[in-house]
């Protein structure tokens, strides 16, 4: 499988240090859903400029976290830096195209 930012939410599945998109967007929730986690696993999702927009560990097996943010959070640009495994959600709130 593969990153897909061709939808809402956007889908997250491969952890890498290049870009999936450059594009500035809003995030009105991010979720992060691992079947196979074992505690210790972590995901960083940051933009571009490397701040870190969600950041978290999990505690065991079957592991989903959610976050949801009021107001949304801007990303300018979007990497998956860490990602154990699993896929990461972000429901974007602009109304603003992300395509790479």
């Amino acid at each position: 499988m593969s990153n897909d930012i061709t939808d809402n939410p956007l889908a997250l599945d491969t952890a890498s240090a290049t870009a999936v998109t450059t594009k500035v967007f809003t995030v009105s929730k991010i979720r992060w859903v691992y079947e196979g986690a074992v505690a210790g696993d972590n995901v960083i999702i940051t933009d571009n400029g490397g701040i870190t927009k969600f950041e978290t560990v999990a505690s065991g097996a079957n592991y989903v976290e959610s976050e949801t943010f009021e107001p949304p959070i801007v990303f300018a640009g979007l990497k998956a830096t860490t990602l154990a495994g699993g896929k990461v959600y972000l429901y974007v709130a602009s109304s603003i195209p992300i395509q790479t």
